[in-house]
């Protein structure tokens, strides 16, 4: 049966550093892409996946496609870029160690970025000394722990060994078959570009996994934001040409006309350019994952991959009052918080929903870092205005002239008394009554008149002030 007759799926592996995941793809896969199994110089080099690598195999009447993306910490903006285009996840962990730092990590990830459904594989089972099935069931009980639940599918492997493979992949296909996987050919064709190269004599090639719409042989694509474009000259699934790719397929195009110097991963690959905006300045509501301890603050910086994006800039919490967007910190109670995000530089966002990564990757390694998804509300095309409270304190100079209670230190004239009369005070007062004298001092009302007050008693008036963030 041809690729393109297949029904694509795209599985995601991730786990610790040294769990085994390009091992266990390797064993699996049956078709190498150009950018398979730590196909990057580098990788071979240090000995660590530190790129996405792209390889397939059949099953059943699908095309499983495998998205191997490092598991080292500071490479984890890598693998969080795949979660864009994967269907499932394939958890690997070394069984001689357990979860590990980075194993909870990629699962929030996954989780962050609502991806249901996802495989355990418990690997390098040739060198552990202990009893397998006790060490599954604590495993099995780490998982019970997590939104994923006690009865995630566990399959228990050696890649050295190509042991426990047949098992493995009955459950891959067991899994798939339980999940209804709907792709939008209807739509814009949108292609996220995640590698790029030329061949000699035939030109520009882009790989990437096709979101929506069907992508034709002699369509025009344009690549954005760098509007670079050309006519699909020919389309590869896996090293087989074909006519035409549907939403869902991974493609190698050859594009006649593209200027390769100007594209980079992130940029994508479509025939409608206004199905994106070019921003650095959104409303999102932050999901943000209740194992995230810090408090996120008014400006804390973050990291937020957007696609196949991670960038860098600061998100600002608010809440709605009367229309007015008044400045908050957002605690790991306040769940599902509203948020204005400035970005240092501008990136490509689809306008249709579109759900990113929030991470905090200035923290150490050792701790979870993914502060959860946001979903896309409004662009802006520049920061809006917000309020935040600025409290002045008063003292109550008499509380028994015949006038009222005389109050002080709230105004420092006349003219500044003049202009707060009729404000709201913070109980047990009420509100700014009237001026009194010539020096700044006011009259302030009280809730409960036999309420007694004594000199030197603090009034505190809470205002609204305004202000706007400067673009970066």
């Amino acid at each position: 049966m041809e690729n393109e007759k297949k029904i694509p799926i795209h599985i995601g592996l991730f786990g610790h550093i040294d769990s085994g995941k390009t091992k266990i793809a390797s064993v699996l896969s049956e078709i190498i892409s150009t950018a398979g199994l730590d196909a990057h110089p580098q990788s071979k080099e240090r000995g660590i996946t530190i790129d996405l690598g792209f390889t397939s195999f059949l099953l059943d009447k699908y095309l499983i496609t495998l998205v191997d993306g490092p598991g080292h910490a500071d490479l984890i903006k890598i693998s969080a870029s795949s979660a864009e285009i994967i269907d499932c996840a394939l958890v690997v962990i070394d069984i001689n160690k357990g979860p590990q730092v980075q194993t909870g990590e990629h699962l929030i990830l996954i989780e962050s970025l609502k991806i249901n459904k996802i495989i355990v594989v418990i690997n390098k089972i040739d060198i552990f000394s202990g009893d397998i099935d006790e060490e599954l069931k604590k495993i099995r009980e780490f998982f019970g722990s997590t939104s994923f639940g006690y009865e995630v599918p566990i399959f228990a492997v050696s890649a050295k060994e190509k042991a426990g493979f047949e098992e493995l992949k009955n459950g891959i296909l067991e899994t798939i078959n339980s999940f209804q996987i709907e792709r939008n050919t209807k739509g814009d064709i949108i292609i996220p570009i995640d590698h790029h190269f030329p061949i000699k004599g035939m030109g520009a090639i882009l790989t990437g996994t096709i979101l929506s719409g069907i992508l034709k042989v002699n369509q025009n694509l344009e690549v954005i934001p760098v509007k670079t474009s050309g006519r699909v000259k020919s389309i590869q699934i896996f090293h087989q040409n074909v006519d035409s790719a549907n939403a869902g397929d991974r493609v190698g195009i050859n594009i006649k006309g593209l200027d390769l110097k100007k594209i980079y991963r992130g940029c994508y690959a479509t025939n409608n350019p206004n199905a994106f905006d070019y921003c650095n300045v959104f409303e999102v509501k932050v999901n943000n994952n209740k194992l995230f301890k810090p408090k996120t603050g008014f400006g804390t910086q973050i990291h937020i991959t957007i696609g196949m994006v991670t960038t860098t800039g600061n998100v600002y919490p608010f809440y709605d009052l009367d229309g007015k967007l008044i400045q908050t910190t957002a605690s790991n109670k306040n769940r599902g918080f509203r948020a204005i995000i400035l970005l240092k530089e501008k990136v490509l966002i689809r306008k249709e929903k579109h759900i990113m990564l929030l991470s905090r990757l200035d923290l150490p390694p050792t701790t979870l870092r993914i502060l959860g998804s946001a979903e896309l509300l409004k662009i802006y095309e520049e920061p809006p205005v917000f309020y935040k409270y600025k409290t002045k304190k008063g003292v109550i100079k008499n509380p028994d002239h015949p006038q009222g209670i005389v109050c002080l230190g709230l105004a420092q004239s006349a003219t500044g008394a003049k202009k707060i009369v009729g404000k709201s005070l913070e109980p047990p007062f009420t509100k700014i009554l009237d001026t009194f004298g010539t020096k700044g001092a006011i009259i302030v009302g009280i809730s409960d008149n036999e309420k007694r007050v004594k000199k030197g008693d603090p009034v505190f008036l809470k205002e609204l002030r305004n202000f706007r963030l400067k673009n970066i």
